[in-house]
């Protein structure tokens, strides 16, 4: 049997800003892209401002490197009370797993504020041992 509803286009392309006004966080867009140079991943986050971003760095005993890109969410709305004292949470929004060969100590990241999107770039290298870095998020 054929369903006769017919939903526009355009209703389904805002499911995801509608589940955002009502409360609800919306999805990440991830890109990856492999260079002469490295891996470039563009990550797109609506709602997120750049300043609660968080990436790390991890690499394990047992060959795990992970790249771990969260933000801080707010417990409670805390709107008279400093940033430094306000209670947070961390939401995961992806945990890479980072390629073989790449150079682990020289990931970095930056924020276009013209396209409201992440830029992670990792260049090939060969790394070694255990790790575990923040990486700063440039403004650009």
């Amino acid at each position: 049997m054929e369903s006769k509803l017919k939903i526009p286009r355009e209703m389904l392309m805002n499911i995801d800003f509608i589940n955002t006004v009502n409360g609800g966080m919306s999805e990440p867009s991830i890109k990856l892209d492999k260079g002469s140079d490295g891996f470039e991943v563009v990550v797109k986050i609506p709602g997120i401002e750049v300043e609660d971003l968080q990436l790390e760095v991890v690499k394990g005993k047992r060959n795990s490197n992970n790249l771990k890109l969260f933000h801080l969410l707010p417990i409670f709305s805390q709107e008279n009370l400093p940033d430094d004292e306000q209670w947070k949470t961390i939401r995961f929004i992806n945990t890479f797993v980072i390629p073989d060969g790449v150079d682990i100590d020289n990931i970095s990241a930056r924020y276009d504020d013209n396209h409201r999107q992440l830029v992670l770039f990792l260049p090939f290298g060969d790394e070694q041992g255990d790790y575990h870095r923040k990486v700063d998020i440039e403004r650009w």
